[in-house]
C-alpha cells in the first residue's frame, strides 16, 4: 500500500475517532495529517518542474575492450530546489551504470561521467532515461520519462598484428611467386646483412639499431592479389565458455572473448585491417542467419564496411562450411588468398578447400580450437587432413596471443605479408 493512502487512511480513522469521543487532540492530529498530506502532494507535483537532462559521449563507435566515457549534466532552471532526484538510466550497454541521486539547489546543475568498458559488440541503446522524485515524507513519487537516445556500435577488438604469413601463389608461368627481387616492393621477404653495392633505401634501420650491424631488406615478388576472409558461422559448431573458466583466465583483450564465435570475428576483424594497411582488396564471406559477402575492396572506407558488418555478426547459419566455401568460389580469382577462420571439427570443409587450392587460390585455415573452450570434440582429425593435403593452418586455443599465433601459420616457411 502507497504511504499517502497509509496516511490518509489514518486520518480517516482518528477523525472516526474523535467524532465518537469528542477529544480535540483527534480533531489537531487529524487536521496536522491532512495538512501533511496537502503538503507533500504539492511538493511532489512541483519535484520535478524545471529539470533538464544532459547527455554527451565523445564517439558513437568503439571496440571491444575500449572504455565509453559519458557526460551527465542534470540542471535545475527552478527557483525551487530539489531535495532529492534519483537518476535512472535504462540503457541496454553491459556494465553501463549512470544512474545516481542528486540534490539541487534553484537554478543550479550538476555533472557527472560514466565510465563504461566496452565487453559485448554490437548495438546498443544508451538511453532513455528516468527521473524520480518526490515530498521528503515519502507519500507521493513522480517520475518523469526523457525519452532522448543514441545508438553506440561496438566493433570487435583489433588485435595490432605485426605480420601474417600466407601460402605461395604462382607467377604466369608456374613457378612461386615468393622469388627474391632487387626492386623494392610492398612484401618484404627476409632481412639480412648489408652486402657492398646493395641500396641504401633496402637498409632496415629498426634491425639496424638492433643488431649494431647494417641490415637491408629483400623483397617478394606478389602482385597484390584479392584476400577472402571466410567466417565459419554454422551455430553447432560454435561453443561458449562457462563463468568458471572465463574467472580463471587472466586480463587482456583475450580475456573479454568468451566463445569461439568472438574469437573468429576477432580474428577476421584484424586480419582485414592488416592486409587492408598492406593496401590489399580484402573481401569478407560469413554465414550467420544468411550468408553475406562483402565484395573485395581496398582503403578505409572498407575497413568500416567490414567492421559494421562483423559488430552485427552471430553464429546462426545452419549451412556447412564447405557448401558456402564451394558455393562462393566464384569470388576467388587466380591465386587470390583465401582465409578460412572455423571451430568446425568436420573434415568435409577441408576437402572442399583443397579442391579450391587446386584452382590456384591459395587457402589459409585459422582453426578455433573449440575442445579449449569447453567444447566436446576436438579438432585432431580436421588438423591431419589439412597436413596430409598440405595447406597451411593456424591452430588458436582459447586464452593464445593472438598476435603471436597467426605470424606463423604451420606448413608455410616463406614469408609475403609482412612489414
Amino acid at each position: 500500500m502507497m504511504g499517502w493512502v497509509r496516511v490518509a487512511v489514518l486520518a480517516l480513522i482518528i477523525l472516526f475517532l474523535s467524532q465518537l469521543n469528542r477529544w480535540v487532540v483527534f480533531d489537531k492530529l487529524f487536521f496536522v495529517l491532512l495538512a501533511v498530506l496537502l503538503v507533500s502532494f504539492v511538493w511532489s507535483r512541483l519535484s520535478l518542474r524545471g529539470l533538464v537532462v544532459t547527455r554527451r559521449t565523445v564517439t558513437d563507435r568503439a571496440h571491444v575492450g575500449d572504455q565509453l566515457m559519458e557526460y551527465v549534466e542534470l540542471e535545475n532552471r527552478s527557483r525551487l530546489g530539489k531535495l532529492w532526484i534519483e537518476v535512472l538510466d535504462h540503457s541496454d550497454l553491459p556494465g553501463h551504470r549512470l544512474g545516481r541521486v542528486v540534490t539541487l539547489r534553484g537554478h543550479s546543475r550538476v555533472s557527472w561521467r560514466a565510465k563504461t568498458w566496452c565487453t559485448r559488440r554490437g548495438r546498443f541503446r544508451l538511453g532513455p532515461i528516468v527521473l524520480r522524485s518526490g515530498d521528503p515524507f515519502g507519500l507521493f513519487e513522480r517520475r518523469l520519462l526523457v525519452p532522448a537516445t543514441h545508438q553506440l556500435v561496438v566493433y570487435p577488438a583489433l588485435i595490432d598484428l605485426s605480420a601474417v604469413r600466407l601460402p605461395a601463389g604462382e607467377l604466369p608461368g608456374g613457378s612461386q611467386l615468393q622469388k627474391r627481387t632487387p626492386y623494392v616492393t610492398p612484401n618484404v621477404a627476409t632481412i639480412r646483412q648489408y652486402q657492398p653495392g646493395d641500396s641504401f633505401n633496402r637498409i632496415a634501420w629498426s634491425a639496424s639499431a638492433r643488431t649494431g650491424q647494417l641490415m637491408v631488406k629483400e623483397f617478394e615478388l606478389d602482385p597484390s592479389t584479392d584476400v577472402w576472409l571466410v567466417v565459419d558461422g554454422e551455430r553447432r559448431h560454435h561453443v561458449r565458455l562457462s563463468l568458471d573458466a572465463m574467472r580463471q583466465h587472466g586480463e587482456g583483450i583475450e580475456a573479454l572473448l568468451d566463445s569461439t564465435e568472438e574469437y573468429a570475428v576477432t580474428i577476421a576483424a584484424s586480419l582485414a585491417r592488416f592486409f587492408l594497411e598492406q593496401n590489399r582488396a580484402v573481401g569478407l564471406i560469413a554465414q550467420g542467419a544468411r550468408p553475406i559477402v562483402l565484395p573485395t575492396d581496398r582503403g578505409a572506407r572498407q575497413l568500416v564496411k567490414i567492421l559494421e558488418f562483423l559488430a552485427d555478426f552471430h553464429a546462426e547459419g545452419v549451412e556447412p562450411l564447405q557448401s558456402v566455401l564451394l558455393g562462393e568460389q566464384a569470388h576467388f580469382g587466380r591465386d587470390s588468398a583465401l582465409i578460412v577462420i572455423t571451430p568446425s571439427t568436420d573434415e568435409a570443409w577441408v576437402r572442399a578447400l583443397a579442391e579450391l587450392t587446386i584452382r590456384s587460390v591459395r587457402g589459409l585455415a585459422v582453426i578455433v580450437e573449440p575442445s579449449t573452450f569447453g567444447g566436446p570434440e576436438s579438432s585432431l582429425l580436421v588438423v591431419s587432413e589439412l597436413t596430409a593435403l598440405g595447406i597451411p593452418f593456424v591452430l588458436v586455443k582459447y586464452g593464445d596471443d593472438l598476435r603471436r599465433a597467426l605470424a606463423a601459420p604451420a606448413g608455410l616457411t616463406l614469408l609475403n605479408a609482412t612489414r
